[in-house]
């Protein structure tokens, strides 16, 4: 984290109406060695931080930037850090936030992510340090969310001994089936249009559960064309005529772009770019999508009237915030279609078409798109 002392001490001494030269008196120090801490040019010694501190009427915390808004930033920072690096470097980045911020369960949550997910728990001390982070999440996080899946990760790892400890850590009203509960008990009780909406709400639930799911090709691309052929034909039945809703247009972008990343790996290149293509201009509509307005997940008859509304938050993913109950799901902004494009690491498929024109030109569309996007945001 940047040390930001010099602006804030230049921020507290003007709410002061203290001059350099009178805080430099307050102190004992020259005018001139507080006009450095304030230009960046040094930093106070730690002998002179509690009548610093007196004399601004601030906190040493604060003045280090160990206040909340400081540790906010620092977090945000991470995961603006986090999603450009390579999965080798983001296992590096998460441990270390892991152990800055240990109370932090959407740190510890992005450890258990990298290290089970991506393959690195199969080492013993990597498997330690898995273990440790989600036992303190099992021990102490209330978000059943990350709980589910610190026991998942530990359970498609630990030894069959301790498999059914862990299982038996699991939620029991996680996500879709508390949802189901609260449906049957709307339905006994015949309040009969609140059980409809909670039956759409668990609809887009499960439904957005399926859309998200990968397919473990491990290498094959024809299950990646399978499974992302399939979810793509999916998609396609919940608008009329065979459109994509608004409310699912990166949903889909990022299932045809993983479909076409498998016709490349394949082989089978020119129908590749066909959809390639048809990734790229569904990303193009989803970006220009504006923030905070109701989007249409189409099927009325399964999905209701809910709608998802996109917002903008800091980092390399958007969020669609669900018209349900504090639900929301991370959708990919314009940085973080550049870095899908240019990663090497889990996009493999892509090496043989990485130096054809039609690929290179994308990338540099992405990569002025996130220029952009980074620009209109001050970032």
């Amino acid at each position: 984290m940047k040390l930001h002392i010099g602006e804030k001490i230049s921020h507290y001494r003007k709410l002061k109406n203290m001059t350099q030269e009178q805080l430099a008196s307050r102190i004992g120090i020259s005018a001139q060695a507080v006009s450095g801490w304030e230009r960046a040019v040094g930093y106070p010694d730690i002998t002179l931080l509690p009548g610093l501190s007196h004399a601004l009427g601030v906190t040493i915390d604060t003045l280090l930037g160990n206040d909340e808004i400081g540790v906010q930033e620092d977090i945000r920072g991470f995961y603006e850090r986090f999603w450009p690096l390579d999965s080798r470097e983001q296992l590096a980045l998460a441990a270390e936030y892991y152990r800055k911020y240990p109370e932090n369960y959407d740190i510890a949550d992005t450890l258990v992510m990298v290290l089970s997910d991506w393959g690195f728990a199969e080492g013993p001390e990597s498997f330690a340090l898995l273990r440790e982070a989600c036992e303190r999440i099992m021990e102490n996080c209330t978000d059943n969310a990350v709980r589910y899946r610190a026991v998942a990760a530990m359970c498609r790892l630990c030894d069959d001994s301790e498999a059914d400890r862990w299982l038996d850590m699991n939620p029991k009203l996680y996500s879709y089936v508390r949802g189901e509960v609260l449906e049957e008990r709307l339905l006994r009780k015949e309040e009969y249009d609140a059980m409809r909406r909670q039956k759409y709400k668990n609809n887009v639930s499960l439904m957005l559960h399926a859309v998200s799911k990968q397919a473990d090709h491990r290498g094959d691309p024809d299950i990646a064309i399978g499974h992302n052929g399939y979810l793509r034909r999916l998609i396609h039945t919940f608008g009329e005529n065979g459109e994509v809703p608004d409310g699912w247009l990166c949903k889909y972008a990022f299932i045809t772009m993983r479909y076409a990343a498998g016709l490349f790996g394949a082989g089978r290149t020119e129908e590749g770019f066909r959809y390639f293509t048809e990734a790229m201009e569904a990303y193009q509509k989803h970006f220009a999508l504006p923030d905070n307005v109701p989007l249409s997940l189409g099927a009325p008859a399964f999905f209701g009237d809910i709608t998802v509304k996109k917002y903008t938050v800091s980092g390399h993913c958007d969020s669609y915030s669900v018209d349900m109950e504090a639900s929301s799901y991370y959708m990919q902004n314009p940085p973080f279609l550049y870095t899908l494009l240019t990663r090497q690491t889990g996009w493999e498929w892509f090496n043989g078409v990485r130096e054809d024109p039609r690929f290179r030109k994308a990338v540099e569309e992405a990569k002025t798109a996130a220029e952009t996007w980074r620009k209109m945001r001050g970032e």
